[in-house]
């Protein structure tokens, strides 16, 4: 196992402050939730309404995704505080690659292209097994 390489839970992180970073200035961010397995990770402000961000990241050459049960349970959420969805779909690619197979691992302190763009109302959805 390369230790180089980045877990699940750094790139999630990484995908956030992605997010984060391009959207700052167009909202006001009330709070940013790193925690794995939460949704919303990012709840923030904007024209007096409130918005759920949900990031979602995974590695060259996917992008994030959300699973059709994370996705209905977001929705209930939101619905709950009257808040609205954008979703962020973020590919992370290890820039320090020597081959196209390499830029499947994103390294610690490494370089990284970024395949984001911008927020969406639609979720992508990851189809499990047997649906």
């Amino acid at each position: 196992m390369n230790t180089k390489r980045l877990n699940g839970e750094e790139l999630h992180e990484l995908g956030i402050k992605w997010v984060y970073k391009h959207i700052k200035n167009e909202f006001k961010v009330l709070s940013v939730n790193i925690e794995f397995e939460k949704n919303p990770q990012i709840l923030a402000e904007k024209d007096g309404e409130m918005h759920f961000i949900v990031v979602k990241t995974s590695t060259y050459p996917d992008i994030g995704s959300l699973t059709p049960i994370a996705a209905e349970e977001i929705i209930k959420h939101a619905d709950k505080h009257k808040a609205k969805i954008l979703f962020a779909h973020v590919g992370v690619a290890n820039a320090d690659a020597k081959d196209e197979q390499g830029m499947q691992f994103p390294e610690k302190g490494g370089h990284y292209y970024f395949n984001y763009t911008g927020l969406t109302i639609e979720p992508n959805i990851l189809m499990e097994p047997g649906m």
